[in-house]
């Protein structure tokens, strides 16, 4: 190709990037300014719930209603640590029977912790149990629409934050809150190993199991 029209060619690739360039700024200009993303937050929890006896050997609607807000708002049953303490002989009933009932679940036996009762304690007689819920809880941002009034006017502008959901939808998904704040090994996830173990067998060179004899 001759010189002058590589040369146009050149001047008019960078014209027209150049105006792509101008373009996007002006697109920009008309949604600014942006709102910036709150940051996903992982934090310490603990909340307390206050239950009472029936009379008939359950909780009453009141106290179940509290402790179900409380074991949802605190993540995965496996993620906490339930501490039980029972302050009336009702309570102590019931704490055994809820402690089944949060291991049966979910919850990690080890961390389900019925305490000894405090019949002496001054919450004695207002209450019968009361439950500590430890863990790490996800902040999750506020995502809703930003301004539903102005949706087909100023569609950018009235949705709010971009990206918000959908950092707001992973971060709801992690299993182990912690995975949002630390790195974490692939472990059994990583195909290295599994990948060498196909290309062993298709060499013929497949590695000989361990063989105890225990006879002698």
């Amino acid at each position: 190709m001759p010189v002058r029209p590589l040369l146009s060619l050149l001047a008019l690739a960078l014209l027209l990037s150049g105006c792509d360039r101008h373009v996007n700024q002006l697109r920009e200009q008309r949604f600014a300014p942006f709102s910036e993303i709150e940051p996903v937050k992982v934090a310490p929890s603990a909340l307390v719930a206050s239950l009472k006896a029936n009379g008939s050997g359950s909780f009453t609607a009141e106290s179940l209603a509290n402790l179900n807000t409380l074991l949802r708002a605190q993540g995965r049953l496996r993620q906490q640590t339930l501490t039980l303490q029972p302050y009336t002989p009702s309570g102590e009933r019931l704490a055994q029977r809820l402690a089944d009932v949060l291991r049966a679940q979910g919850a990690v036996s080890e961390q389900v912790i019925v305490m000894p009762s405090r019949l002496e304690a001054p919450q004695a007689g207002e209450w019968d149990l009361q439950v500590v819920s430890e863990a790490l809880v996800v902040k999750v941002p506020d995502c809703s629409i930003a301004n539903p009034d102005a949706w087909t006017v100023k569609p950018y502008q009235a949705i709010g934050t971009l990206g918000c959901a959908n950092r707001a939808n992973i971060a709801a998904m992690v299993s182990d809150p912690r995975d949002l704040v630390r790195p974490q090994a692939l472990d059994g996830g990583d195909g290295i190993g599994a990948v060498n173990a196909v290309g062993r067998y298709h060499d013929d060179d497949v590695r000989e199991l361990l063989d105890i004899d225990f006879q002698d």
